[in-house]
């Protein structure tokens, strides 16, 4: 494709968020992948903050002091009739193997979470800026924005795995890795089943647990499975996935759970800990 250029000029005097800081980056992640994707002859993307003392019924918050993160592009746009479409789980506009649909899902879900909301304007041909607002920390309090290096305790899993992560959509892949970091997991992730077998095959007995998406070019998280318990017949398996073919993923092995997407480290964490204790559950919904 064309030369993407991402523009961030440094800005002074913007308040920090009060918001988890690795839940944010991965926001930023997911709303500067999109405009990219959003570009393929090229383009600029361009990231601001800015500080609003009021939202008033701009956004649907109440008057306060809020941090507005804003991703523009120069990209195709999306059209009037689709602009609140996509803020719901798994619309997409992409071809198979091309998305998800759950980027600006995941950002909404992270904003409205923290205490804050999405604004999205957008004109075809000319391109979509998405603000991400979010409320101002308190004053003097900077924990909001430091690395925490331990998981909370409630967040911790009974167990920890060595786990192999498939799943073809980049920023989800990423999304799902720092839940299961955080977790206390370790994960080696791979973006479709092939390589995957690839690494399983020279160590089959290295990892604890399969977690993969179901929709993927080539390989679905099905056969992705089948094709591991050849190499590893013991190996637990859980499936993430908003395919909307229920029938397909009831073809899945009946040790198999699903967890729906999108999730929060609770809804995965339950069903790690299902495989800790050694009995999976039919259905884990986010």
């Amino acid at each position: 494709g064309g030369l993407v250029q991402l523009d961030w000029p440094p800005v002074e005097g913007v308040w920090s968020a009060y918001a988890d800081e690795a839940q944010l980056e991965l926001a930023l992640m997911n709303l500067i992948i999109n405009a990219r994707d959003s570009m393929p002859a090229g383009g600029t993307v361009t990231v601001r903050g800015t500080n609003r003392k009021a939202a008033g019924d701009e956004v649907g918050l109440p008057d306060g002091d809020y941090v507005v993160l804003s991703v523009e592009d120069t990209g195709s746009g999306i059209p009037c009739d689709m602009l609140q479409k996509v803020l719901e789980p798994f619309f997409t506009t992409k071809g198979v193997g091309k998305g998800t649909g759950l980027g600006l899902s995941m950002v909404y879900g992270f904003a409205t979470q923290s205490g804050g909301a999405i604004r999205l304007e957008s004109e075809v041909g000319a391109g979509t800026q998405v603000e991400l607002w979010l409320p101002r920390a308190p004053q003097g309090d900077v924990s909001v924005l430091r690395p925490i290096d331990l998981p909370a305790p409630e967040l911790v899993s009974l167990c920890r795995l060595r786990i192999l992560l498939v799943d073809d959509h980049a920023a989800v892949r990423a999304t799902t890795a720092a839940m299961l970091h955080d977790l206390g997991h370790e994960v080696a992730v791979f973006e479709g089943g092939a390589e995957m077998l690839t690494v399983l095959e020279a160590a089959p007995h290295d990892f604890d647990l399969l977690i993969t998406d179901y929709a993927m070019p080539l390989l679905s998280g099905t056969d992705v499975i089948h094709e591991a318990r050849i190499l590893r017949p013991d190996l637990p398996a859980i499936i993430v996935t908003g395919y909307a073919d229920k029938g397909a993923i009831a073809r899945r092995p009946t040790d198999v759970t699903v967890v729906s997407k999108p999730f929060d480290e609770f809804a995965i964490r339950d069903a790690i800990d299902a495989v800790c204790v050694g009995k999976l559950p039919l259905v884990a919904a986010g």
